[in-house]
This record gives C-alpha cells, sequence and structure tokens, in this order.
C-alpha cells in the first residue's frame, strides 16, 4: 500500500486547487501562518483570477453559441426548404421540357438526375443557397425563363435572413474556441503553480507525521491517492438535463480499468485507490468530463457524473 501526490487533471480540478489554496491563504491571520513564499503567494492571487476568467470566458462563449445555434434553427430550416423548393421547381420545368436538363449544370448538379445538393452541415448549406444564386444569374443571362415557386426575389428574402444567423454560428464558436485555447495556454503555468503551492505546503509540515501532514496540506489544496482495500465505484451517467446517457466510457484516473454505462447509464467500477480521486467520462456526441469525489478506503460508494453536449 502506498500514497502518491496527484496533480488534478481537469480544468474543474485545477480551479479547485487554486481556490483552496488561496482561499486558506486569504484566510491566514497571522502572516508566519501562510506556509507559502511571498512569490508563490502572488502567483497565486494573479493565477487564480486569470484562470478564474479563462474558465467564465467559456462559459459564456458555449452558452452564446448554444444560443445562436438555438436562435438560427427556424431560418436554417427554412433556408433549406427554400433551396429544395427551388430545385424541385427547376426539376419540375426540366420535366415539362420548359427547361433543357443541361441547366442543372448552372447549379453545379448532376444534369442526369435530380439529387440535391448536400446540405448537412452549415457550411454546406451555405454553399448550396449561394449556388442557387449564383447559378440562377448565369442560367437566365443564358435565356433561361424566370423561376417561380420561389422567385428568386422571393429566395433572396429568405436567404438575406438566414445568412447572418447562420454566420452568427460560425463566429461563435470561433468565440469558444478561442476562449479554449486561450485557457489552455495558461496550463503551463497553472500546473507548475499548484506544484509550488503543494511543495510549499508539504516542506511546512515535514516534521509531522505523514497522517498529519497530508490532512493539514489537504487545507492547501494538495490532493493525494492511496492504494487500499479492493471497493467498488458505482454510479450514474447523465446529460445537463437529467437524461442518462448510454455507451460512455468511464474509467477512475490512475486505474487501467475502465467500463460502458448500460441503457441506464448505470456504471460499476472495482478499485483499490482510495483518497482525492478523479473519474473521466467520456463520449462521442458529449465533452469529456471528469468528476472529482473523495473515497475512503474499502468503502463503496455512488458518484453522478454530469456531461454537457458537444
Amino acid at each position: 500500500m502506498g500514497t502518491t501526490r496527484e496533480s488534478p487533471q481537469s480544468i474543474i480540478g485545477r480551479l479547485k486547487a487554486l481556490t483552496t489554496g488561496k482561499n486558506k491563504k486569504d484566510g491566514v491571520v497571522v502572516p508566519a501562518d501562510n506556509v507559502l513564499s511571498a512569490t508563490t503567494s502572488a502567483r497565486l492571487d494573479a493565477g487564480f483570477t486569470n484562470y478564474s476568467n479563462g474558465i467564465a470566458a467559456i462559459r459564456l462563449a458555449k452558452t452564446t453559441y448554444h444560443s445562436k445555434v438555438e436562435l438560427a434553427r427556424p431560418e436554417r430550416v427554412l433556408m433549406k426548404n427554400n433551396i429544395t423548393g427551388f430545385y424541385d421547381s427547376l426539376n419540375g420545368l426540366i420535366t415539362r421540357g420548359k427547361v433543357p436538363a443541361s441547366a442543372r449544370g448552372y447549379y453545379g448538379l448532376a444534369i442526369t438526375n435530380k439529387k440535391m445538393p448536400k446540405m448537412d452541415t452549415d457550411v454546406e448549406l451555405l454553399l448550396a443557397a449561394e449556388t442557387v444564386l449564383s447559378g440562377d444569374i448565369l442560367r437566365v443571362a443564358a435565356g433561361g425563363i424566370a423561376m417561380s415557386g420561389p422567385t428568386i426575389a422571393e429566395y433572396t428574402i429568405v436567404y438575406d435572413l438566414a445568412k447572418p444567423a447562420i454566420i452568427a454560428i460560425s463566429n461563435a464558436h470561433t468565440a469558444w474556441n478561442t476562449a479554449t485555447k486561450n485557457l489552455k495556454l495558461q496550463i503551463p503555468e497553472i500546473k507548475d503553480l499548484i506544484t509550488h503551492i503543494w511543495d510549499e505546503a508539504e516542506a511546512h509540515y515535514s516534521m509531522n507525521t505523514p497522517t498529519e501532514r497530508r490532512v493539514e496540506c489537504r487545507l492547501w489544496g494538495v490532493r493525494y491517492v492511496s492504494t487500499g482495500v479492493l471497493s467498488v465505484v458505482t454510479g450514474t451517467v447523465k446529460d445537463e438535463a437529467g437524461v442518462v446517457i448510454a455507451g460512455v466510457k468511464v474509467r477512475i484516473i490512475g486505474s487501467s480499468n475502465s467500463t460502458l454505462t448500460d441503457a441506464l447509464g448505470h456504471f460499476s467500477l472495482n478499485t483499490s485507490l482510495y483518497g482525492d480521486l478523479e473519474i473521466e467520462a467520456s463520449h462521442i456526441n458529449y465533452e469529456k468530463t471528469i468528476t472529482d469525489f473523495v473515497k475512503e478506503d474499502g468503502v463503496a460508494m455512488a458518484v453522478e457524473v454530469v456531461m454537457a453536449h458537444v
């Protein structure tokens, strides 16, 4: 059996370590009781502020993105229907001999069939919408008849409303990615800062017994993992709306064992680890989630995991 110090592996885990250390430092009444050096104390103040602001920026950008997605949903559907209606009308005219089949070529479509363009993504949807406009200018300029149901004017009204809403989604997603990248740039400094805090705390309590030292150091945010008696960790994985998620890969960080949640979102893992543990949950349709929890030696426990949609 052994005990090791375990650095947090998640955004929230690092923030929790910083918050615990800062709260302890700020709560010290007698300066001599501050186990941190002046340099590390100053770094902690700055690092906590910068990291907290970085996380807040990600949350805001993520919320904005999902809001833009919801706002653009009607316009997106309307534009897709408009494109489909335009090509249905074109194909109808071709069938009746009013327009030659070669006219499909102006829109980048196969001349020999009635297949629609791909519109599965926002990029494909905007490209398909813009191709209708540019292709129709070429077709009419070559002597083609004006379309109806919709007319190009009616089509353009829908396009002009939908395009900004869809572009806003792209811009919001870019802002989310930028906020995420900016936070990642902080990680080396934050990891090093946490290491210094923990090193100084352990050095300050080095004359205590190992058990006493861990108790004191935990108050400064230090995390410890030990190996003991085998026991079980169970739980359920849900989304933010409380709906259970099947097929999520779940593992306790530091252990090689993993499992998949069943149809009810349940999981069960045997482990001999105890102390300050973290469960990692991953699924293709959700953001990878790391949930921290404290476990006693040999005691079974349940952990609830909440995952956010990508």
